[in-house]
């Protein structure tokens, strides 16, 4: 009876000293932005990084939908390919498409309908949904939608992203799948970033 008390009472102190979750560490689960001195660190930067050919970006900006809402979302321009799909996010964004519309594109990428690095085949697109031609064309020649491409391009560099999804928080922190491996340390590591 004495022995089933102390391994009793040793199994309960251990559940109470192993923590749920494994402890969150810098250079393993998520970085310290360093900048050259040239550049400075903007504080108030809390970037998303995705990408419209990234999948499994969307599985995990369904799963953390309220997790990611506060974070201005940036698409990835990791690679000259990129740039299409950039230029296609923020064309969705200036004609203002709704969320079926955006969501419809968005599943054609998906299911291999669309060449997410060809923005001729994605504007083709965007005019079979009944997006006017001449809105469009108007916006193409827009400096704007150059001007949040320039951006975004600007924002991967500065931080030096090249994965997707990633986050930037604070501008000081950041973490990406390549870290975290699954959703819900994304989540985890996401969470402590902003509590720091």
């Amino acid at each position: 009876m004495k022995h089933l008390f102390l391994a009793l009472a040793t199994s309960l102190g251990l559940m109470v000293v192993v923590p749920s979750a494994a402890a969150i560490e810098q250079g393993r689960d998520y970085w310290r932005i360093e900048l050259p001195d040239s550049k400075q660190l903007d504080t108030q930067d809390n970037l998303y990084f995705s990408w419209l050919g990234c999948t499994s970006c969307r599985k995990l900006e369904k799963e953390l939908d309220s997790e990611l809402e506060d974070l201005e979302y940036v698409p990835l321009i990791a690679r000259p390919e990129w740039r299409a799909a950039a230029k296609l996010h923020y064309t969705m964004q200036l004609l203002g498409l709704s969320e079926q519309q955006k969501t419809a594109m968005i599943a054609k990428i998906d299911a291999g309908e669309i060449d997410v690095t060809d923005f001729n085949a994605m504007q083709q697109e965007l005019l079979a949904m009944g997006v006017d031609e001449e809105a469009l064309t108007e916006l193409l020649e827009d400096k704007e939608l150059y001007r949040q491409v320039q951006r975004a391009e600007q924002l991967a560099a500065k931080y030096q992203i090249q994965y997707a999804p990633t986050v930037v928080i604070k501008g000081q922190f950041a973490t990406d799948a390549n870290h975290t491996m699954k959703i819900d340390r994304f989540a985890e590591v996401l969470r402590y970033l902003k509590s720091m």
